[in-house]
This record gives structure tokens, C-alpha cells and sequence, in this order.
């Protein structure tokens, strides 16, 4: 996880951390769609989106069920987004793994997003920006990089496997606490800005 030695190879500091606000801000875009104003016209669209497909995955008709309370959902976002964006502008460039988390954090996102709009084969908020940026973008982050960093193929396989198992405790998470109510949400929380802080 840390720069080649070449002097010549070896970009400036503000490089690293100026690539970290890029990743951040476009999230911050992407969320837009989802908790504002959607494709539709739909505000904090997301929400209800998301309870209604996971009543539909779980086989629940009460919709008064809503397995992702609001809650989680800033939660989610203060932890996995926000806190790990600020984390990767901050140690970036001495520690370039919370960069290559949050590079990671995007694509998988937007693979989510992604393949629920295929298997229903309809819009879901989030669905636009995924497409047009998130994708782009995080090749586009591989490719600023791989120059610069040693081993940087690690660092992407760690990347996308943290980022997976991050989306696994969020899940796994919210269906514990809201579904199966088998824990309280507040411990899920703890585990996601936990979580958050490990490619530190």
C-alpha cells in the first residue's frame, strides 16, 4: 500500500487527495438521485424504493415492514460514504488503501444498482449516476493510479473485497435488526463505522 520509489513517478501530494475529493463528490452526486430527486421526479425516492424491492425478495406484503429504516440509511451513508471519503482525502497519499475502499465502495454500489434495475428491468434511484459516473469513474481512478503505486492490483483486489463484505454487513445488518429482529439496530451501526475505519 504505499508509492514506488521514483522520485520522477511519483505524483504531487495534492494529486492523491484531489483524485479522493473527485470519488467523494461524485457519490455525493449519485446521492442526490437517490435521497433527493430521482429520474422521475420522485423525492427521497430511494427509501421506499428499497423497502418495496426487499418486501418483494423477502415474500412480505405488509408494507407497513420496512426492513431499511431511515435511520440505517444515514447511517450507511455518514459511515460508508462520507467518514471513508474524508478518511481517504486525509491519508492520501502516505495511505492509499481508503482510496482504493472508496474506488471500490463506488463500483459496487453501482453494480447494485445496476443488477436490481436488470432483474426487474426497471429505474431505480440511483440507477443514472451509477451508469454515467460511477462506472467510469472507477476505472478512471485505476488508471490515475497504477502508475504511481506499488503493487496497485493488490490494493484494487482488496478494495472491491472490502467493499463487497462492507455491503454484506450492511445487508446482513438490517435484516437482523429490522427483519428478523434478532439485534438492535444501534449494533449494526457500530459494526459499519468499524468497518469503515479498517482500511485505515
Amino acid at each position: 500500500f504505499a508509492f514506488k520509489d521514483k522520485s520522477s513517478d511519483l505524483p504531487l501530494v495534492s494529486d492523491f487527495r484531489f483524485l479522493a475529493l473527485i470519488l467523494l463528490v461524485v457519490y455525493i452526486i449519485h446521492q442526490f438521485e437517490e435521497h433527493w430527486i430521482d429520474l422521475y421526479g420522485n423525492y427521497y425516492a430511494f427509501y421506499e424504493y428499497n423497502n418495496n424491492f426487499i418486501r418483494s425478495v423477502l415474500d412480505e406484503t405488509d408494507t407497513s415492514i420496512n426492513p431499511l429504516s431511515k435511520a440505517s440509511v444515514f447511517v450507511i451513508n455518514t459511515s460508508l460514504v462520507w467518514l471513508l471519503g474524508l478518511l481517504s482525502i486525509w491519508r492520501s497519499p502516505k495511505h492509499v488503501f481508503p482510496l482504493f475502499a472508496m474506488n471500490g465502495i463506488i463500483v459496487i454500489n453501482g453494480l447494485v444498482h445496476i443488477v436490481a434495475s436488470l432483474v426487474n428491468w426497471v429505474y431505480n434511484p440511483g440507477l443514472l449516476t451509477s451508469v454515467v459516473l460511477f462506472i467510469p469513474i472507477y476505472f478512471w481512478t485505476i488508471r490515475q493510479t497504477r502508475n504511481h503505486i506499488i503493487k496497485y492490483k493488490t490494493n484494487i483486489i482488496y478494495g472491491l473485497i472490502w467493499a463487497f463484505l462492507a455491503h454484506i454487513i450492511m445487508i446482513a445488518g438490517f435484516l437482523l435488526a429490522n427483519w428478523y429482529k434478532i439485534i438492535p439496530e444501534y449494533l449494526y451501526w457500530i459494526a459499519l463505522v468499524i468497518w469503515t475505519i479498517v482500511p485505515l
